[in-house]
């Protein structure tokens, strides 16, 4: 008889792990690269109405912009949209001003609900003959509400503005 309760309740936790959904990473890891690449776009494009779709609108949504020189931190989406559609990025952003930016190498981390995503960024920017370039490393976490990807944290680290890069292999024990 106890063994009877055992397989009964054995089978009753296998049949509900079972029917859980199955993450499809490959459909995850475009979604959330097609909104990662729509947030990238449309902030450039200066459609900030796109741009704060892709966002978490919370207290917790952050910031966390550095480079060799300073950084920013902001936390809060009212804070962080004001920062997003500031008077200071409208400058850099202006219409004769040619932008390309190129994201690659990607690294995620995907669960139902949350992702974690790190990538390369070269972000190129081109103004009558001066064209500069700047190259990054992306640090995002995604959150899924409703069935769709939103931004909760986005860390940019500029990696230009230092003298050298050192790979973990030469680093010592």
């Amino acid at each position: 008889m106890k063994r009877m309760y055992i397989w009964t309740a054995c089978t009753v936790v296998l049949m509900f792990a079972g029917c859980q959904d199955q993450i499809d990473y490959e459909k995850e890891r475009q979604a959330i690269i097609d909104v990662i690449n729509l947030e990238t776009q449309s902030y450039v494009d200066r459609d900030m109405e796109t741009a704060f779709s892709t966002h978490v609108h919370d207290s917790l949504n952050m910031r966390l912009t550095a480079g060799a020189d300073d950084y920013v931190f902001i936390q809060g989406w009212e804070d962080h949209a004001r920062h997003l559609a500031g008077d200071a990025t409208e400058d850099d952003l202006g219409p004769d001003m040619h932008i390309r930016v190129e994201k690659s190498n990607y690294r995620m981390r995907i669960h139902p609900t949350s992702a974690f995503v790190v990538c390369d960024q070269t972000w190129t920017s081109a103004y009558e003959d001066d064209t500069t370039e700047i190259k990054s490393i992306q640090v995002r976490f995604l959150e899924k509400i409703d069935g769709e990807w939103k931004i909760a944290f986005v860390s940019f680290i500029g990696t230009s503005g230092y003298k050298q890069h050192i790979d973990p292999e030469f680093l010592e024990d």
